[in-house]
């Protein structure tokens, strides 16, 4: 049965003879009561620092514990972060490939008809320059025969012509008939001269023309 100090304090005993000294056993009793508190006081300091050192040790367990799951949930937060940025890397890799596929293929197919026309215009190129210089060659052709040359040396005494015409409609032997076949044959006499020197100058021109497209296919030539 425990004793309170109060108890042991105040104890009594049955005084016999020839017992213990009264004021040394009150003493003594003193001593041990105040001890007793003394101790009674120690553990219930050392009760107070084991509970809140418990309780610190809990709270240190359940921040160790927040810790943990924080810990835990950035470890999974960061993993799902990493796998969506691969896959939203990947997808974006794979756009830009195909991207980059079709301006490739679309460049191919430009290239491609872009060569086609390029082929094209130099086939219709070559077809052009035969055809103009079979054209050339022909015209030059006709200039080399002989009937131009003696179409230019040809040439009319018109003033000649008419003045006999004239002389033969004033004469009194011809008949109205003879006068009117003499005026024709004036006329188509002029017509002939003025044609003759129309085809002279025609000539000429043609001489020049043909004289320009020969510059300009030696030109052309030697460009090539």
């Amino acid at each position: 049965m425990p004793f309170t100090p109060s108890e042991i304090k105040n104890k009594e005993f049955t005084k016999v003879k020839n017992g213990l000294e009264p004021a040394e056993v009150s003493d003594y009793l003193n001593q041990l009561s105040n001890e007793i508190e003394r101790l009674k006081e120690e553990k219930k300091q050392l009760e107070k620092v084991i509970e809140e050192r418990d309780t610190n040790i809990k709270s240190y367990q359940q921040v160790h514990q927040s810790v943990s799951d924080a810990l835990v949930q950035a470890q999974q937060a960061g993993e799902e972060t990493k796998l969506a940025a691969n896959k939203e890397a990947e997808a974006v890799i794979s756009k830009a490939q195909a991207q980059a596929d079709l301006i490739v293929n679309d460049a191919i197919e430009k290239a491609r008809h872009l060569s086609f026309q390029t082929e094209d215009m130099k086939r219709q190129s070559k077809i052009f320059r035969s055809r103009f210089r079979m054209l050339v060659e022909a015209q030059l052709d006709l200039l080399k025969n002989d009937d131009w040359d003696y179409l230019l040396n040809y040439d009319i005494d018109a003033e000649k012509v008419t003045q006999e015409n004239f002389q033969h409609l004033n004469s009194q032997d011809i008949t109205p008939e003879e006068q009117l076949s003499a005026q024709s044959q004036q006329s188509e006499s002029v017509l002939a001269s003025e044609s003759n020197n129309s085809t002279t100058d025609s000539l000429s021109t043609s001489e020049n023309v043909t004289s320009q497209s020969s510059v300009s296919q030696s030109e052309s030539t030697s460009n090539k």
